[in-house]
């Protein structure tokens, strides 16, 4: 039987930098991954699995190459990541731990007892309709004819393993990356390389937000109770098992029990690309993604690395906070993903962003130049409301679709959110104008803010008739004054 030793089989969808234009991706072994990480643009995979498989890289990484001592040190740390950690990866008691199938070790699996019910192996893919995962793209259902490449099993196996939500079952754990449908945050390269170089940790950091440091992989710990205490150290998280399973040798589908590794979730424990903030209630939470709120409007928490920046609560992804010294020149890249569920066991979507982020925004300056547009545009979204409701109270209507407009609104904002990325990332912009972030500026984010809400508006109040028409006008009339504040006489 062949074993499928991810080490050696293909699995992982990747671009290359020569290849970009290809239409479908390429698929390279763990081993490839890193020997030819220059050649390779990037990962070209669903949001959930690109985060797990990042994950499983850098913990490779780190095991084979250590980490530097503080933020101060990176220098040319990880420059021959190539050949250290091809030369870890082919240590004997290492390798027999990446085998998919086979007698011995497997890769996130247990030698569970192979009896009882198998559970279809599409149970591990959420996009796949299976219990309580129907899709309007998927027909397939359970049927134990659909059939599973080992690639596909492999990948499966490593994101359920990162993001499956609470499973049923008697079991309570759920993925730690599943926790609270926290953003996640990547440092972006230029190729697989710079993005593993940027996305590792320093000691100094490791020790600030996981208090049992930095501890091992779970495939290099020799006894039970080194398991258990590998779900509180750094390493021991990056790669997780947080379910008791294993796939039967066709791969058809897994055989699982309910006791199995728990993770604490938050608090005591965040994972290092989730950024912490408080809500409404002053209570500490994840920075969660939203399926009708772009991540863009949360940029702010995310980049807030400066102590004279005024974010109360705050806390920055801790990969941002080992590498925030080389946000002082140029441009940087932010890759931003999640899993959305319903915080228990249905899964909803997945959601994604990508920031090119100059400089100057992580500036006192810069921040607050984002800050202050996205304050008007939380303001506007308000008076939008106000309106939308005068006009439907003309028409004698108790049920007006405020919901339906401020969604237009945002989603026309969606679409060009980059221009305010792009004022805050420029030292000449607006903010030294008295009225920027004010109905009453004239600058290209406040006109946008405006058109977006006046089409808004015009989305869901309709004038065809003598009725609609008074109505109109009366929401308009509402709707402008904000819009088009008149300027204070000096």
């Amino acid at each position: 039987m062949n074993n499928f030793n991810i080490l050696e089989y293909k699995f992982i969808p990747v671009r290359y930098i020569k290849h970009s234009g290809n239409k479908n991706p390429f698929l390279v072994s763990l081993t490839d991954a890193f020997i030819r990480c220059e050649e390779i643009a990037d990962l070209d995979c669903a949001p959930h699995e690109r985060i797990a498989l990042l994950r499983l890289l850098i913990c490779i990484a780190h095991a084979a190459l250590g980490a530097p001592k503080s933020p101060d040190h990176w220098d040319d740390f990880g420059e021959d990541l190539e050949e250290k950690i091809t030369a870890y990866l082919k240590r004997p008691e290492i390798s027999q731990h990446f085998n998919l199938l086979g007698d011995g070790a497997r890769f996130l699996q247990e030698d569970v007892p192979s009896n009882g019910e198998v559970t279809p192996l599409s149970k591990l893919t959420p996009y796949l309709a299976t219990g309580n995962n129907p899709t309007s793209s998927d027909h397939f259902g359970i049927s134990p004819h659909r059939k599973f490449t080992p690639a596909q099993a492999i990948l499966a196996l490593l994101a359920f393993q990162n993001f499956y939500p609470l499973y049923g079952a008697g079991y309570k754990g759920r993925g730690p990356c599943a926790d609270g449908n926290a953003i996640h945050t990547f440092l972006h390269g230029k190729n697989l390389k710079a993005i593993l170089l940027l996305n590792l940790l320093d000691h100094q950091t490791i020790q600030e937000f996981a208090p049992n440091g930095i501890g091992k992989p779970i495939w290099e710990c020799k006894s039970d109770e080194e398991l258990e205490a590998s779900t509180r150290t750094y390493l021991g998280r990056l790669v997780p098992r947080h379910r008791s399973l294993k796939l039967t040798d066709n791969l058809s589908g897994f055989y699982h029990r309910k006791k199995s590794l728990l993770y604490s979730s938050w608090e005591p424990y965040r994972e290092p690309t989730s950024t912490g903030i408080l809500n409404h209630k002053k209570e500490r939470r994840l920075l969660s993604a939203r399926l009708d709120r772009g991540i863009w409007r949360d940029l702010h928490c995310i980049i807030a690395l400066k102590k004279n920046i005024q974010t109360e609560g705050v806390e920055v992804a801790p990969i941002l906070r080992s590498h925030m010294l080389a946000f002082d020149a140029g441009e940087c890249k932010l890759w931003t993903g999640a899993l959305i569920t319903d915080f228990k066991a249905k899964i909803l979507d997945t959601v994604e962003s990508t920031f090119t982020i100059n400089h100057q925004m992580f500036s006192v300056h810069g921040y607050m130049t984002y800050l202050s547009g996205l304050d008007l545009a939380e303001i506007i979204s308000t008076k939008l409301y106000g309106a939308i409701r005068v006009y439907w109270s003309a028409l004698k209507h108790e049920t007006p679709p405020t919901k339906e407009g401020q969604k237009h609104y945002w989603n026309c904002l969606d679409q060009d959110h980059r221009i305010l990325i792009q004022l805050a990332g420029n030292p000449e912009s607006p903010p030294g104008k008295a009225d920027f972030g004010q109905a009453s500026a004239e600058d290209e984010w406040t006109k946008l803010v405006r058109g977006a809400a006046k089409r808004a508006y015009e989305s869901v109040c309709p004038r065809t008739t003598p009725r609609q028409l008074k109505a109109y006008a009366a929401g308009l009339s509402t709707l402008n004054r904000a819009l088009f504040q008149k300027k204070e006489a000096k």
